[in-house]
């Protein structure tokens, strides 16, 4: 009898608990979780997203455009207080060979749902850019934010919508 094997030890215990039946839990549980990851919403990203999108002109060339978008978003999503606690996080990026300069708006736990898209690039004049701004149509990501966005990158000062 080993140290292990005392009154209270199982002996049908023993062929249950091995490293192979552990390994095969642990795959459950990650097929589990990739099965679950599928199902959640992608906000815009999504192909059948409809979303509502507004575009218009900015004087101002596509790389101010940018600023003054990512200042926006600074202001009114990243360093602004939102109700229930939620944090917003834009993703920056800046478009080369021709692609649209790029924010995405996402909440901090949800990095996958986009909730606001705005693009700059460059418009038929120079030194005016032509701004797309997208909401997901949901809450509070919908015309009052666009309207406010758009203030805000066309006069250079955020703007923020007022908050529910």
């Amino acid at each position: 009898m080993g140290p292990c094997r005392g009154l209270l030890h199982n002996r049908a215990f023993d062929g249950f608990v091995t490293e192979g039946s552990l390994m095969r839990l642990w795959m459950g549980l990650a097929a589990v979780a990739v099965v679950l990851s599928g199902c959640a919403s992608k906000g815009l990203l999504e192909p059948d997203a409809k979303g509502i999108t507004q575009s218009f002109v900015v004087d101002a060339d596509p790389m101010a455009a940018l600023r003054r978008a990512s200042e926006y978003v600074r202001v009114c999503h990243e360093a602004r207080a939102h109700p229930y606690g939620a944090v917003y996080v834009g993703k920056r990026s800046v478009g080369e060979r021709g692609l649209p300069n790029e924010i995405l708006v996402h909440k901090e736990t949800e990095s996958a749902k986009i909730l606001e898209r705005i693009h700059t690039q460059a418009a038929e004049r120079a030194n005016q850019a032509q701004v797309e701004v997208t909401v997901l149509g949901e809450g509070i990501w919908d015309q009052a934010e666009i309207a406010a966005a758009r203030q805000s990158i066309t006069s250079a000062t955020p703007a923020c919508r007022a908050l529910q």
